[in-house]
């Protein structure tokens, strides 16, 4: 009863002087609002004080706990619990039981120290809680009689859901700003009509009657306390309250001290001036800086053109170097050379241009063939950038050099027949002979398709000189093809 007392004393004192910090007049916290949860791991070594039986054997307990600040001295506390513990007492017939304990619980916590800081953040955190919970618990209870008959011996068992009010004082110490271990020290009073069975016995007075005696669990421990977020202040409760206060104060100290120095007399003072030495009446801007308003590397009070048109050079006293206006002359002559200048590539692929054929020895172009001259002629005049090969070609009747002969005049025959009927230029057609050596049809007799002048888009090649030999080609040719006719 002593205890629970001065518990509630020492919470009530506590919780008015954290009220008396907080409610000064106008007072407002600067630290960030957005700062971290804490959770912790709780681990110690419950007992059970009642009057009935003694507590012989330390219990084991062990909790989890989440903590969220309310302000540099106030915050909020959640705690499970487990325990499992043991009582025992000595006398004519030994009396022990083993209780198990599950409880979850939450405790409004006050920092006493939160006004104590003389750090951005305290090292040490003395803390006082007090809070309500619920528990369920179960204890088995046995009772041995040293005697000769068995029958004596008695074993119970009781089970209860109870609410209980719970309070404590702990010491916290910061490791760093992500975590900091503790030590607790927490009285737990059951309540109800099972206080007093938590160690499975109750008070009896004298007479034999029973009585609320509240069975008391003492819970010692150890708690691992973990800062969890990221990008936000540590708990309030380890934060110097204030330390934005005392930031904003060393800022104002670190001002350096008005000075309306202006030495060169441009209106803007020297701790701002980032050119002290102005040419007198010279503009500046707002720092100081003498003007230049065109960006053309001469200041405004040299330039004599402060506005000049962009993308000109400029002389030494500023003034673009505008070219003249361009004339139709100008822009005839540009166009010229542009035109000048773009190269028509030749043709990709050969034309198809059609054979002349020949009457037998003969190199006359016949009037049936003057159409395919009109055809050559045709493309030679849209095409001015090409020029065309002429070859002429024989049958495989005479001698070799006869029709070597004979292929030179055929195609000599086709090229004068373009010149002088279709006004063709002689220097763009080239002139070649092969006699007999392509001929189209495979055959040793006479052959049409054979005595031919074929056209072809020129590719580099020269003109051909009249083969050596005799004049051929007019009349029928007789003889022997060895005997050379």
């Amino acid at each position: 009863m002593m205890v629970r007392n001065l518990t509630l004393a020492l919470l009530f004192t506590s919780a008015y002087v954290g009220l008396q910090a907080q409610s000064a007049a106008g007072y407002r916290s600067l630290s960030p609002a957005a700062d971290q949860w804490e959770l912790g791991v709780d681990l110690g070594t419950p007992t059970i004080s009642s009057g009935e039986i003694d507590a012989k054997f330390p219990g084991i307990g062990a909790g989890l706990h989440v903590r969220k600040a309310f302000g540099h001295a106030f915050s909020f506390r959640a705690s499970a619990l487990y325990a499992s513990m043991k009582n025992e007492n000595e006398r004519p017939d030994l009396r022990s039981s083993e209780s198990s304990w599950i409880s979850g619980s939450g405790q409004a916590v006050v920092t006493l120290n939160n006004l104590l800081f003389r750090k951005p953040n305290s090292k040490i955190g003395v803390n006082v809680y007090a809070g309500l919970g619920v528990t369920r618990f179960t204890t088995d209870a046995k009772s041995v009689v040293f005697a000769t008959d068995p029958s004596t011996a008695k074993d119970g068992s009781v089970e209860g859901t109870n609410a209980f009010f719970e309070s404590g004082l702990g010491i916290a110490y910061r490791v760093n700003p992500k975590f900091n271990i503790g030590l607790e020290y927490s009285f737990i009073n059951t309540l109800g009509a099972d206080a007093d069975l938590l160690d499975g016995d109750e008070a009896v007075t004298a007479n034999g009657s029973s009585y609320n005696g509240r069975d008391v669990v003492r819970w010692p421990h150890l708690s691992l306390n973990f800062n969890l977020g990221k990008d936000k202040s540590e708990p309030l409760y380890w934060v110097n309250p204030l330390g934005a206060t005392g930031e904003a104060i060393a800022a104002l100290e670190a001002r350096p001290v008005y000075d309306p120095t202006d030495t060169d007399g441009d209106g803007i003072i020297d701790a701002i001036d980032k050119e002290t030495n102005s040419p007198a009446g010279a503009r500046v801007s707002t720092n100081g800086v003498t003007l230049d308003s065109d960006g053309d590397k001469v200041p405004d009070y040299k330039d004599k053109e402060p506005y000049s048109p962009p993308g000109y050079a400029v002389n030494a006293d500023g003034v673009a170097q505008v070219p003249k206006a361009i004339t139709e002359a100008d822009v005839n002559r540009i166009v010229d050379a542009k035109i000048a200048a773009i190269k028509i590539p030749e043709p990709k692929t050969d034309w198809f241009l059609p054979n002349v054929g020949f009457a037998d020895n003969s190199y006359t172009v016949r009037n049936g063939e003057a159409e395919k001259l009109h055809y050559v002629a045709t493309v030679l005049k849209n095409n001015p950038n090409i020029k065309v090969v002429v070859v002429g070609h024989t049958d495989a009747r005479g001698s070799e050099g006869y029709n070597n002969v004979l292929s030179y005049n055929r195609a000599k025959s086709a090229i004068d027949a373009l010149v002088s009927q279709h006004g063709v230029s002689r220097d763009r057609l080239i002139l070649n002979w092969a006699g007999e050596g392509s001929k189209l049809v495979s055959s040793s007799s006479s052959n049409g398709m054979n005595r031919r002048a074929e056209f072809h888009v020129a590719k580099g090649e020269t003109e051909m000189a009249r083969p050596e030999g005799k004049e051929a080609g007019k009349g029928s040719f007789k003889g022997n093809k060895d005997a050379g006719y």
